[in-house]
């Protein structure tokens, strides 16, 4: 999802997106900059992936995660590539590439694609990689829209989408007792694709339209 909900904003410093580009200027972290303002990933998903912030109410795994792909990277990059490389083959190139020629580029990722992918393509999210040499005509439509777009493809696993729609439902069902304007800029905030979004309305609608026949059908008469 984007970094902040419409409903809830984030308030904390540590979290906010200025924040954590300040920070990774700092630490002169170009290729997570570059891929940051490109809309390839969120701040705030770098900084969890860094293990510099959070995230509840699943904090245990996020930090166990960045340990486990720290881990990883060193040992892939013990494999001929560089911890940089893999950045680029997850977020894209920085200002330039860090690979000599496209040939290379594709041989590391072809080389290195299972590790990668079992990195960073699943929850709905592919690596740059994926999306440079195995999505066809798709194209990369910004970290904001990246979830919906592979699901309107077809092209997530059967838990993976089953993960995916139970999220956007509960964030529809959340956004329900809202004004109609208010409700679209949620369900775009959390990247519900529309054909979901006409599919649970008509239900609500008509389970609405029953539990009212329902009552009108049980008031006593007068």
């Amino acid at each position: 999802m984007a970094e902040d909900s419409p409903v809830t904003q984030r308030r904390h410093q540590g979290t906010s997106r200025s924040y954590i580009l300040d920070r990774l200027k700092r630490e002169k972290r170009t290729a997570f900059i570059d891929a940051i303002e490109a809309g390839r990933v969120t701040a705030l998903a770098v900084a969890v992936e860094l293990g510099w912030v959070k995230r509840p109410p699943t904090v245990g795994r996020y930090m166990n995660r960045a340990r486990q792909r720290q881990h990883q990277l060193q040992a892939i990059a013990g494999d001929g590539l560089s911890s940089s490389q893999m950045q680029e083959l997850w977020l894209g190139p920085g200002e330039r590439s860090l690979f000599d020629s496209r040939e290379e580029l594709e041989q590391a990722w072809h080389k290195h694609r299972t590790e990668i992918m079992r990195l960073w393509g699943s929850h709905g999210r592919r690596p740059m990689g994926w999306w440079e040499f195995d999505a066809g005509d798709l194209k990369h439509p910004g970290y904001d829209r990246e979830r919906s777009t592979l699901w309107r493809a077809g092209v997530l696993t059967a838990d993976e989408k089953a993960e995916l729609e139970r999220g956007w439902r509960a964030e529809f069902d959340a956004a329900w007792k809202r004004d109609a304007r208010a409700r679209r800029e949620h369900y775009r905030w959390a990247d519900i694709p529309a054909e979901l979004v006409k599919t649970w309305t008509a239900e609500r609608r008509r389970r609405g339209k029953t539990i009212r026949q329902i009552e009108v059908a049980a008031a006593p008469a007068v």
